[in-house]
């Protein structure tokens, strides 16, 4: 996005400044020169990589966000992605507070479905995916405060990573250049938060590396929320003569992070800090462990160049539901993968192709939450609390593969001086297949099966420089997605698959025009998106979700943002996102129509704006948050109201020979507004909220040597 960057380099003590359009959430990296005040920098190009083809910014027809190191890390508590992307404009997150349902975020609405976790997007961590062939997203592994920085597709651009309609976050940690040295940092704050950190960064070169560790836990707002997290991360660059080798290690143990479960609006008005009954009778809670390794290389091959990479991970998982029945889950994974591209210049186009190849294995099992799975009818079997003709408490035990083939090509072409085309197509044969090891010890069928889907996705992107300051394009795609297995869970209860369930296919267009002149930089876009065979949370279950397609679903809205830089010490910015988010044509399984009714959980407006002070070492940022309104059901019959929070966060930066000493507050939910965190759409017994806390306070110091 955006033409260029201007950089200047205040203060010793922080790194450098950038400046780029805020609507891309290119806001603003500012840095303080305490001896030698502010200078102004020649204008450097942005490139931007989560396009699949590093493109320039001004050279690309899409709209994406780039949040940098110190808008995602400067005086933050680290506790999930929202709090580096909400400035980013048409995407929503929500579920800060509750570690054991994980974030969950939407762009342009794909992805508001999600239970817990992340669907819809593709999310990529130095590269490596955290989202598994079935399309199932989970964060926790994110080192949030070590960030480089953060790349955000919004939109049909997405169509060449396969399975997602939504788009693209990939984030990219330190890998040592510009290295802090050795030392470490103590965060503390309300509700018992506290985090250890240890960073451990040199660059000699041909070799580079960045090792850092901490300890974090939370007591939490509410009951039944308490968390806990170890995490150890290493990423090394080296340039050997062939070419770049990068790898990458990732080590998270969460022995503990518990759930507190949802509230009626009864009972947030009551007693906001409640968990839901069954989640403390239950002790809602889950663990999890999980490594990561990975190589990536790069090296010139014949007229271009070649990049290889491949990764495995293994996840243990098991956790406790805030509801009774068969609620107990568990799994092993193992999720593993290779990829390859070639990139080359053919005339006045580059050209980009490559294969992915992906799998992905669960052993999962769900056990009754109280007592043993007993008969009660001659073809069915359910969980009770006082069992008869008990059987055991297992409920399901079943292999689930998932197998991801994909092929993608890309190009982008200069057309004379002023414009630019980008045009690119990918095939993907996904197989998901399960294994039931269950159904037959207790006397019924084996629910055994396979499905296989074979999509295709396209898309082609058009941008003018019609001004030496402005550009407009355009951009039109296709995108799928399938179902994950989770979705895929059979409503007549049991293994196997729900076979009523199919992917869902969605074609988009969007338009938008970026500007930026002088000290003021801002970036307008408008999109349609039309879906058909939605997948959406039915509200048949009497506690699990369950899934069905909505017929069709229809998406569009406006994005703009600004960033205007006042001064050399203040700079203002801020993002806004209206939205409509309807059913076209939708009845569930009960007949019920819900034809024009909003989509729940999600906002029709948002608005960000963001005042950021810089004076030699110091600095204040002051932001807020406007979220319009949210139903909570498909019928929408109650929804939640529109919330405004206001954030601050302040801190000052010393810098002594080779040593570098930071020290930050933060407040958040200045207002201290009774919001709510989360809402669980569709939700039994009307148990849709899980409140945020007021104002929380926190502060921390970091120190480092040899730098």
């Amino acid at each position: 996005m955006g033409g260029t960057v201007v950089a200047r380099r205040p203060d010793p003590t922080f790194s450098g400044r950038v400046r780029w359009p805020l609507f891309a959430s290119l806001l603003v990296a500012v840095t303080a020169q305490a001896d030698d005040g502010p200078t102004v920098l020649d204008p450097v190009e942005v490139t931007v990589t989560a396009p699949r083809l590093a493109t320039p910014l001004a050279d690309l027809p899409a709209a994406v966000s780039r949040v940098d190191e110190r808008q995602a890390t400067e005086g933050r508590q680290g506790l999930q992605l929202d709090e580096a992307l909400n400035r980013v404009p048409g995407l929503f997150a929500q579920n800060r507070y509750n570690f054991a349902q994980d974030a969950r975020i939407s762009i342009r609405g794909f992805g508001s479905r999600a239970p817990f976790g992340v669907r819809g997007l593709r999310i990529l961590q130095d590269g490596i995916p955290e989202t598994t062939p079935d399309g199932q997203s989970q964060v926790d592994a994110i080192d949030l405060l070590d960030l480089r920085d953060i790349e955000v597709l919004r939109g049909p651009s997405a169509a060449l990573y396969g399975n997602a309609s939504g788009g693209v976050i990939s984030a990219r940690t330190r890998d040592g250049r510009d290295p802090r040295g050795f030392g470490g940092g103590v965060l503390l704050g309300s509700y018992g938060y506290r985090r250890a950190e240890a960073i451990a960064e040199q660059d000699h070169g041909t070799h580079r590396y960045s090792l850092t560790a901490h300890d974090f836990a939370i007591d939490g707002y509410r009951d039944q929320s308490t968390a806990e997290k170890r995490y150890l991360r290493l990423h090394t660059a080296s340039e050997l003569e062939a070419g770049t080798l990068n790898f990458h290690l990732r080590y998270l143990d969460a022995p503990r992070t518990d759930d507190p479960g949802g509230l009626t609006r009864e009972e947030m008005r009551q007693n906001r800090r409640a968990a839901a009954p069954l989640a403390t009778a239950l002790d809602s809670t889950q663990e999890a462990e999980q490594l990561t390794t990975g190589l990536q290389w790069e090296q010139s091959l014949g007229p271009g160049e070649l990049r290889l990479g491949g990764f495995w991970t293994q996840r243990d998982y098991a956790q406790q539901l805030p509801f009774p029945g068969d609620s107990r889950v568990a799994y092993e994974r193992y999720f593993y993968g290779l990829n390859a591209q070639y990139e080359q210049d053919i005339g006045p186009t580059r050209v980009l192709t490559g294969i992915d190849l992906e799998e992905q294995r669960d052993d999962r099992t769900r056990r009754c939450s109280a007592g043993q799975l007993f008969d009660r009818a001659p073809d069915a079997r359910e969980c009770s609390a006082e069992p008869e003709d008990a059987l055991t408490d297992l409920a399901l035990d079943q292999r689930e593969r998932a197998r991801s083939r994909g092929a993608f090509v890309q190009t982008d072409t200069a057309l004379g001086s002023d414009w630019n085309m980008v045009l690119g197509a990918r095939h993907d044969r996904v197989r998901m297949t399960i294994d039931d090891h269950f159904s037959t010890q207790v006397g019924q069928s084996d629910q055994s099966g396979a499905r296989t889907f074979h999509e295709t996705s396209g898309m082609a992107g058009l941008i003018w420089h019609f001004r030496p300051d402005y550009r407009a394009f355009v951009n039109v795609a296709t995108n799928f997605e399938t179902p994950t297995f989770t979705e895929f869970a059979n409503p007549e209860g049991g293994a196997g698959f729900n076979t009523d369930l199919d992917p869902q296919r969605a074609r988009s267009i969007e338009v938008g025009v970026r500007a930026e002149a002088g000290r003021l930089a801002w970036e307008a876009s408008a999109y349609a998106t039309r879906v058909r065979d939605e997948i959406v949370v039915d509200d048949e279950g009497d506690f699990r979700d369950f899934y069905e397609n909505a017929g069709r679903t229809a998406r569009e809205g406006v994005e703009f943002g600004a960033e205007w830089r006042a001064s050399e010490a203040w700079t203002l910015s801020g993002s806004l996102s209206l939205n409509r988010f309807q059913f076209r044509e939708y009845s569930d399984a009960d007949g019920n129509t819900f034809d024009g009714n909003r989509m729940p959980g999600l906002p029709r407006e948002q608005l960000f704006i963001e005042a950021d002070w810089r004076e030699g070492p110091w600095f204040v940022t002051v932001d807020a948050l406007h979220v319009g309104s949210r139903y909570v059901d498909n019928a929408n019959t109650e929804k939640a109201g529109s919330q405004t929070t206001l954030n601050l966060r302040a801190g000052r930066y010393w810098q002594d020979g080779g040593t570098h000493v930071e020290a930050f507050v933060a407040a958040n939910n200045l207002l201290d507004a009774d919001n709510v965190d989360n809402i669980r759409i569709n939700a039994n017994q009307g148990r849709y909220y899980e409140p945020a806390p007021g104002l929380t306070l926190m502060a921390g110091m970091r120190m480092t040597f040899g730098r």
